[in-house]
């Protein structure tokens, strides 16, 4: 029983540096018909895994958007960006290059289907290789 707490110990901290190593993700969303949580999971339980893996010299950028535009219809729209930490070596000034990423819009009448949309371009985008680690 003992061993077995021990390992589950270790085993939690290995999780929780794993975890701790993660992308930042700064969410930026107008859409307060959808909990910020739905977007944010849509997102990062769906990227590369080398791209939720890697450390502080990346960043996700992400935008969501809807607005007004039937009676019963929203317009929307979304950006999921990778940026890489670049830092000049004249002054030593931190800039956030894009890499690459996925965007979409269209007209929904639920908020489930923008989630929907955004959970299906991210995974789209993830296996065309679009969340590249280098410049575009």
């Amino acid at each position: 029983m003992i061993k077995q707490l021990q390992w589950s110990a270790i085993l939690c901290s290995c999780l929780f540096w794993t975890n701790a190593q993660a992308v930042e993700m700064t969410l930026s969303s107008n859409a307060t018909e959808i909990p910020q949580g739905q977007i944010k999971d849509a997102i990062v339980s769906n990227l590369p895994s080398a791209v939720s893996q890697l450390g502080s010299d990346y960043q996700l950028f992400a935008i969501v958007e809807t607005g007004d535009y039937l009676p019963g219809q929203r317009l929307y729209s979304y950006s999921v960006t990778l940026h890489r930490k670049v830092i000049e070596s004249g002054t030593g000034k931190i800039y956030w290059v894009p890499t690459g990423g996925i965007r979409g819009h269209g007209v929904a009448q639920e908020s489930v289907t923008v989630v929907g949309n955004l959970k299906s371009d991210v995974i789209a985008g993830a296996k065309a290789g679009a969340f590249k680690l280098d410049q575009m």
